[in-house]
């Protein structure tokens, strides 16, 4: 009896031992537990924050090494999520925490919103390593002729997800969605495409879409390019595709020519070319000139190269076109109303730089250039904008400043004399193309003769084309 109750109190006192031993160790191990020394919310421009997890590390309630830290998603789990081909598996990271042992915690966020929690994010303040990566969500694309060339409609416009349009391609940027809910009111409305790219996730492409009744630009946005019908895509049973090209290949134009022949495979070949030797017939030629008009470029249709034996509906006809000539371009010179009304006249240009009796005979009349040599030249036919041609007029040495005929003033106090001028700098200039002459508006501001002005900022235009005296009507 004795035996058994000194057995008894002996592994009763050992079993106490044990449990006394187990609460220390419990209590080391919470002593030794990291601890937050800094937790900030991230302010970087909130693109740079889109990552990818790498599947090394878990995702935690709190940064890992924490007390109390619990597994929001395991190592398994992000593995998977780092692989995941959908877009709403994108994370943004919002918050970075450091503990006391140096490690840095990335708080992240999934943009479907189910994972939220901190993932180790390395030794290093703000740059992502560890658990996370830096990611790209979209990649830019570069626009096919096809697609700069077509006009498109909304396939099945509506409040469905395939009929909508997106401030950016869907889940490729947090908390960034829809422009509008319903697009029901844009059905028949048509759009040209102007930005392009895919999802990194998924690898559909995305285009950005622009309403050409651009009053209305509100269902203006990204959409999934599969949702769009081509208003212009080829009829094979009406149409050929034409596809123009410069001599290195490069396609300038392409678009669609209504053959006037119906059937698929139908011969069209007298509806393009005729005459001997064979040279585009008028209506072909007028349709290839127009949509190449500011291009700078022309196709020869008695060119070999542009030449077919036959061509038949559905086809596509590749033609090359060559750069125009070099052709000097001039300025139709304006000039604004001296006296500060809104009125602007063409100019005259005096005979010659005989003075004049007053300011108001002076008005409205320039002296000739000294020099249009530095010609405004361009390829014929070639598009250049307002601001090229302003800074051609602002930059040319001839053209830059323009004087009136000089008249004299006699001070009615001192008897003195004085000889004034108006001194013209451009102001405005019209966009144009090379070979035809553009409008250009100068301004004038009386000047005593031999007093610098200096003109705009700006420089440059071509040669001025303004009627002398004996022509203005």
């Amino acid at each position: 009896m004795q035996s058994s109750l000194k057995k008894s109190l002996y592994l009763g006192l050992a079993a106490l031992s044990f449990v006394s031993v187990a609460a220390v160790s419990t209590t080391a191990s919470a002593k030794s537990a990291a601890k937050v020394t800094s937790d900030k919310v991230l302010t970087s421009d909130a693109t740079t924050r889109n990552i990818n997890l790498t599947g090394t590390n878990a995702i935690y309630t709190k940064p890992g090494t924490i007390k109390g830290a619990k597994v929001v998603a395991t190592t398994t789990t992000t593995k998977n999520l780092k692989n995941d081909k959908t877009s709403q598996k994108n994370f943004r990271a919002y918050r970075m925490a450091k503990t006391n042992r140096g490690s840095y915690y990335y708080k992240v966020v999934s943009y479907d919103k189910q994972y939220r929690g901190w993932v180790y994010g390395g030794k290093t303040a703000n740059k992502f390593n560890g658990g996370v990566d830096s990611y790209t969500t979209f990649k830019d694309g570069t626009l096919t002729a096809d697609q700069q060339a077509g006009a498109y409609k909304i396939t099945n416009a509506g409040k469905t997800t395939d009929g909508l349009t997106y401030k950016q391609p869907a889940w490729t940027q947090y908390k960034i969605g829809k422009t509008m809910a319903d697009t029901t009111a844009y059905k028949n409305a048509t759009f040209s495409i102007d930005k392009t790219g895919t999802r990194t996730r998924e690898g559909d492409t995305w285009v950005h879409i622009v309403n050409q009744n651009t009053a209305d630009t509100k269902a203006d946005g990204w959409i999934l390019a599969s949702n769009l019908t081509n208003t212009k895509a080829l009829n094979e049973a009406s149409q050929v595709k034409v596809v123009v090209k410069d001599l290195s290949g490069n396609t300038l134009k392409t678009f669609n020519y209504t053959t006037g022949v119906s059937g698929v495979g139908t011969d069209a070949t007298a509806n393009l070319y005729a005459g001997t030797p064979l040279d585009f017939t008028p209506n072909f030629a007028k349709e290839v000139t127009n949509n190449l008009t500011g291009t700078g470029y022309a196709v020869d249709g008695k060119g070999a190269y542009n030449q077919y034996a036959k061509v038949v509906n559905g086809q596509t006809v590749t033609l090359y076109a060559k750069q125009g000539d070099k052709v000097p371009t001039k300025a139709n010179i304006y000039l604004q109303d001296v006296k500060g009304t809104a009125a602007v006249t063409l100019a005259q240009v005096a005979k010659d730089d005989t003075p004049v009796a007053d300011a108001d005979a002076a008005a409205g009349i320039i002296l000739a250039p000294k020099d249009t040599t530095n010609l405004f030249t361009g390829n014929n036919g070639a598009s250049f904008t307002a601001a090229d041609a302003l800074a051609y007029l602002k930059g040319n040495d001839s053209l830059k400043t323009l004087n009136s005929p000089s008249w004299d003033e006699t001070d009615s106090t001192t008897g003195a004399k004085t000889t004034y001028h108006y001194v013209y700098t451009p102001q405005s200039a019209k966009a144009g193309v090379f070979g035809t002459a553009f409008d250009a508006t100068y301004v004038g501001v009386k000047t005593a003769v031999n007093t610098a002005v200096t003109p705009g900022e700006n420089g440059g235009s071509p040669i001025t084309n303004v009627p002398t005296p004996s022509q203005a009507q």
